[in-house]
């Protein structure tokens, strides 16, 4: 769990604090699988914070969502204009939006954001803002996000249960694209995939807009699970010797450090090298980088990306950047860093 305070100065939020803990037995890829210990762990976090800062008053938050229940899908929407003067107002805006929402939803699904696209004025198409012109039709273009709302009222209850207010769910990878990619890059097209442990989501933009954002249970742990498994040891211990000795290619090793590791056991110690444990990662991290290009070329916006941000836990493996390079091929792979500026 994350948690990030900060107060709106002019028109920006100035970030005053930010901390994390880790919730093993209470969240599992998104999904709140014990509200008591959930709740702890957030109100520890509450806790921490009001120490640093006595005189602050925290009583409602934005809070960020994912897991593989969270949905997405481009849909067109379509308003007419029967007044004489034609012109068009934020009403009309508003209903236009509201007739792209209108999409046939299973009960257990609640939509979580609508996002304009663009909008088109009498078959004329390209207009970002559309209000106070003339016109008889507007149509619009809008992406929207469904979450299962069990699983949201869930989170919402660990909330209120920390005392404080929800305002809004927020699909986390949104507020992310924001920071890490660049308006320039929005444009141009891009992709952000964001690796967790559990869970991986890819957000790709073109000519400025969302186009497409999905969630699919594929992670870190999967790599770490196959070293835990091939050197019978903990995951902790796997966990560790992939932060401390991983590497995407083999190529990119330059001194092939050797380590020490004890085995599940707790006994047994056994020598490796970081050459033999690139041949354990690999298989695992090449699986799931073509999965991933699987899943853009369906989205069919494959080409329209010119460039790849990587973010998360767990692209922090050495050399990941290079193995997307290798199966992307003609496309720029870097990392998403926050700027310093923000």
């Amino acid at each position: 769990v994350v948690c990030a305070v900060g107060k709106t100065v002019s028109d920006k939020i100035e970030l005053l604090f930010a901390s994390h803990q880790e919730c093993k037995r209470g969240l599992k890829a998104g999904i709140v699988t014990s509200i008591v210990t959930a709740t702890a762990t957030v109100r520890q976090l509450l806790n921490e914070i009001e120490e640093k800062f006595p005189s602050l008053r925290l009583n409602s938050a934005y809070v960020g969502v994912r897991g593989a229940h969270i949905s997405s899908l481009n849909n067109h929407g379509i308003y007419a204009i029967t007044r004489s003067d034609k012109e068009i107002t934020t009403n009309d805006v508003i209903g236009v939006i509201e007739n792209a929402k209108t999409i046939h939803l299973q009960n257990e699904r609640v939509i979580i954001h609508t996002i304009p696209q663009d909008f088109t004025v009498d078959k004329e198409k390209g207009f970002s803002n559309p209000v106070g012109m003339e016109g008889s039709t507007i149509e619009t273009d809008v992406h929207i996000i469904t979450g299962n709302i069990s699983h949201l009222n869930n989170i919402s209850k660990v909330i209120a249960n920390s005392g404080l207010n929800l305002i809004e769910h927020i699909y986390h990878a949104f507020p992310l694209a924001e920071v890490v990619i660049s308006n320039e890059e929005k444009q141009l097209g891009s992709a952000l995939i964001d690796i967790g442990d559990l869970l991986t989501s890819i957000v790709i933009y073109h000519d400025g807009k969302i186009k497409f954002s999905k969630e699919f249970s594929v992670g870190g742990f999967y790599i770490t699970n196959d070293i835990a498994c091939a050197l019978h040891v903990s995951y902790e211990t796997a966990q560790s010797i992939k932060e401390n000795y991983g590497y995407a290619m083999s190529s990119l090793i330059k001194s092939n450090r050797e380590f020490e590791v004890v085995l599940i056991d707790r006994t047994t110690k056994k020598k490796l090298n970081e050459e033999l444990l690139v041949e354990y990662i690999k298989p695992r991290l090449e699986e799931i980088i073509v999965f991933i290009k699987d899943e853009i070329k369906n989205s069919g916006y494959e080409d329209f990306i010119n460039s790849i941000i990587l973010t998360g836990g767990g692209a922090a493996l050495r050399g990941i950047n290079k193995a997307f390079e290798k199966v992307f091929k003609g496309k720029e792979v870097r990392y998403g860093i926050i700027p310093e500026n923000m």
